[in-house]
């Protein structure tokens, strides 16, 4: 496909048990990803963890899960794992923090090499990252840990309200970023264009170009000048709808990186 970086999951993404690895699997997928000039790696947690929950029997299952996660992106090298942070059920984004703020602690203290990368979200219900200054938040409270940083997904901005499609609009969230969270804590990109409109709160992932961010926003933002030190990675369905991030994909965005 001509990836130069890729996002995997460590385990089924739909379920609580982890996948354990050796060293010497590990010493293995290291290998393969500097043999395909793959660097770095990142990975995905799994879709069930809610860190800020009142259900302190889910609250548990995610700690566990994520300390689990960050152990496998260890032994195989990972650099971050990109997590979502469930919901507060309509309680409020304030009552949730500072159960979700130990959470994070907890697994912080473990002292993993791994980074844990906070996802935006698309903004839909009690959903929680549904802004940067949510974001901004979380890191206070947690002291700004040096393991904690930020993954963001361009259809869940469009769709969470920020206007990204122009270079206008891309350098005001920059700029918003860099000041309520700093820019230096973006590692990581989820390219995805989007089948929902600005502002929607609807999560819905579109071919690169073929959504309402379109292919001038992909163009903008691969080739900033604020952003070339950052990963993307495609969640996107594939031209055919069915096969994921695909090659089609990837070479349109790549026919957009300036020479």
């Amino acid at each position: 496909m001509g990836a130069e970086t890729i996002q995997v999951f460590t385990s089924n993404p739909r379920g609580w048990k982890p996948t354990t690895y050796t060293d010497t699997q590990g010493g293995g997928f290291k290998v393969a990803c500097k043999e395909a000039e793959i660097n770095p790696v990142w990975a995905h947690m799994i879709y069930l963890v809610s860190y800020g929950t009142e259900n302190d029997e889910l609250r548990e299952k995610s700690v566990l899960a994520l300390g689990q996660t960050l152990d496998a992106a260890d032994i195989l090298g990972i650099s971050g794992v990109v997590t979502h942070l469930g919901s507060h059920k309509g309680l409020g984004f304030d009552q949730a923090l500072e159960r979700l703020t130990a959470s994070f602690n907890r697994v912080l203290e473990q002292g993993h090499n791994s980074l844990v990368l906070m996802e935006n979200s698309a903004g839909a219900g009690g959903n929680i990252g549904n802004s940067l200054e949510e974001l901004a938040a979380i890191l206070d409270a947690l002291k700004g840990h040096k393991k904690m940083g930020i993954c963001i997904d361009t259809a869940h901005a469009l769709t969470s309200g920020y206007e990204i499609r122009t270079q206008e609009g891309l350098e005001a969230f920059l700029t918003k970023f860099d000041r309520l969270i700093g820019l230096d804590r973006l590692a990581l990109m989820h390219l995805n264009d989007s089948k929902a409109d600005i502002d929607t709160h609807v999560d819905r992932h579109e071919n690169i170009g073929d959504g309402f961010l379109g292919i001038e926003s992909f163009r903008h933002i691969i080739n900033h000048r604020r952003l070339q030190n950052v990963s993307g990675v495609l969640e996107v369905p594939g031209i055919d709808g069915k096969s994921g991030p695909d090659k089609p994909n990837m070479d349109r965005l790549l026919s957009l990186r300036a020479t």
